[in-house]
């Protein structure tokens, strides 16, 4: 499954997406070029994203990581389950995103796709993962931390974030170093989910829907992260307590958490 530094991880095979930046298979240590472990897929490290043991460092101007094309499966709908998963050290009270695969408009629908991303000024700044689209107002459906959580456990400090999602509107969950640390609203979304004949809205994904880490999928001159990330995956399943703990449990070391 390409966790050849020894990771024993929990749902092995319902992985997805995985970049761990120590880890040969996804990166060498040096040059431009990083690799999801799963599929083979490169990405790039773009306008001056680089490494810095133990994870990728980013600015916060424009840099980050980006696929070079979409991987199948991430098509995430309201109804799917998933998670996603960061090791990150956020070193801002402001916004940017961890791992997103948010697309251009379609014509009619905007910023479509998935994320986990920290958003907001000091001192209201919080972690957040979700999913959705704009168009003309916000679908999106999304669970979100507390300011003080954010600051107590996140800012400037290594941190294990889990965003899993059961779908269905259901179950909507943040977990920061394996504690359920989910806002007092888990399904925080703008807008119902379903539309008059109690169907789904779905939300369309295209060739544009770029897995990019540490900066906008959609625009790589907004939400970029000034941050150090370590980690991303993402998974085809909602991820349990029990299994985001174990999966803490097994890098806590490597970063002192």
């Amino acid at each position: 499954m390409g966790f050849s530094n020894g990771l024993v991880l929990a749902a092995p095979g319902r992985i997805l997406f995985n970049v761990d930046a120590v880890n040969p298979k996804c990166y060498s240590g040096s040059g431009t070029t990083a690799y999801d472990s799963i599929s083979g897929t490169s990405l790039s490290l773009n306008n001056g994203a680089s490494y810095s043991s133990p994870g990728f460092a980013f600015d916060g101007t424009n840099d980050g990581l980006k696929a070079s094309a979409v991987i199948s499966g991430m098509d995430f709908q309201f109804t799917d389950e998933f998670s996603l998963e960061a090791v990150v050290k956020v070193k801002e009270t402001g916004s940017g995103y961890i791992i997103n695969n948010r697309g251009a408009t379609n014509g009619t629908q905007n910023y479509r796709g998935w994320f986990l991303s920290h958003i907001g000024s000091s001192p209201d700044t919080i972690i957040k993962g979700g999913l959705g689209f704009h168009d003309g107002a916000y679908q999106w459906l999304s669970t979100a931390s507390s300011a003080a959580d954010f600051t107590n456990i996140v800012y400037n400090k290594w941190c294990h974030v889990v965003y899993s999602y059961g779908g269905n509107g259901l179950n909507a969950k943040l977990y920061l170093n394996g504690v359920d640390s989910s806002d007092s609203n888990p399904n925080d979304n703008n807008s119902t989910i379903y539309d008059s004949a109690n169907e789904a809205l779905a939300i369309p994904y295209n060739s544009d829907n770029l897995i990019s880490i540490g900066v906008d999928s959609y625009d790589d001159s907004t939400y970029a992260a000034y941050a150090d990330i370590a980690i991303t995956r993402v998974y085809n399943v909602a991820l349990t307590e029990a299994e985001i703990k174990k999966n803490f449990n097994a890098v806590r070391g490597r970063f002192g958490l």
